[in-house]
């Protein structure tokens, strides 16, 4: 990722993985040979479909906050566990230990798809998607993530600052303002696939909200690894790098 960050030229660098920041250390060590600035997120998936708060900031290393995560990921093996079984269900030969061999950190439904693609059951991850890990298909389980408010708090609580991802996913925008009473600070205002993007970052713009972006890079194979970083005005760079630095755990140089 480290190579890629600086092939691509990117300003900064910020892993927000799933429910996780296992990862980071490893990209902290890799960006520091390479002369990038990186930063830790995270990106917390809460019982509201298509929900997600990122989070920027926070103390990472906090042996109660890893605390809190594992429970996290628990519950996401949980989930996996349950879809596992619908899919056998349905007559399908797939087991937790295919999809543990996927991916051993922070299970969720792409590594399912992944599994399903080496089993020859589905060509793509989306195609997973469509026929049976999407709400309302045959595979499909519910959440059982933190509610949105949780996931903000947590955030804050370590010293952190949250903005809700990719929001045109969202079913009701009017819940931006019921979130923002909770400590939400920002919005997702440019991302790679954002529908509509100009209404999202007037909405921001009208609830002085931060503007974040993210590419939603998932790695090689995923379908979304095709956009690696995102471009953002310069004001708006500059406004998120100011509320940054008044965390404790903001960006990390050479």
């Amino acid at each position: 990722m480290a190579v890629r960050a600086e092939k691509a030229g990117l300003e900064l660098l910020i892993l927000t993985d799933h429910d996780s920041v296992a990862g980071f250390p490893e990209l902290l060590e890799a960006a520091k040979a390479r002369n990038i600035p990186v930063s830790c997120g995270i990106e917390i998936n809460t019982a509201d479909s298509g929900v997600h708060i990122l989070g920027y900031g926070f103390e990472w290393e906090s042996p109660s906050l890893m605390k809190i995560l594992s429970d996290f990921r628990s519950r996401r093996l949980m989930r996996v566990e349950k879809m596992v079984e619908k899919m056998k269900s349905l007559g399908f030969s797939i087991s937790l230990d295919d999809v543990g061999n996927v991916s051993k950190e922070s299970l969720g439904r792409p590594h399912i798809a992944d599994a399903l693609i080496k089993k020859g059951i589905v060509k793509s991850r989306q195609e997973a998607f469509d026929r049976f890990l999407s709400g309302g298909k045959p595979g499909y389980v519910e959440s059982l993530g933190p509610s949105p408010k949780e996931a903000i708090e947590i955030i804050r609580l370590f010293g952190g600052f949250a903005s809700l991802a990719h929001p045109h996913l969202i079913k009701k925008s009017e819940r931006i303002s019921e979130w923002m009473e909770a400590g939400l600070e920002g919005l997702e205002g440019y991302y790679a696939d954002l529908n509509h993007p100009q209404k999202w970052r007037d909405l921001g713009h009208s609830k002085n909200l931060l503007l974040t972006g993210g590419s939603d890079f998932h790695g090689p194979g995923s379908g979304r690894d095709k956009v690696f970083g995102v471009q953002i005005p310069d004001e708006i760079y500059q406004r998120f790098l100011d509320r940054l630095s008044r965390c404790p755990d903001g960006i990390y140089r050479s």
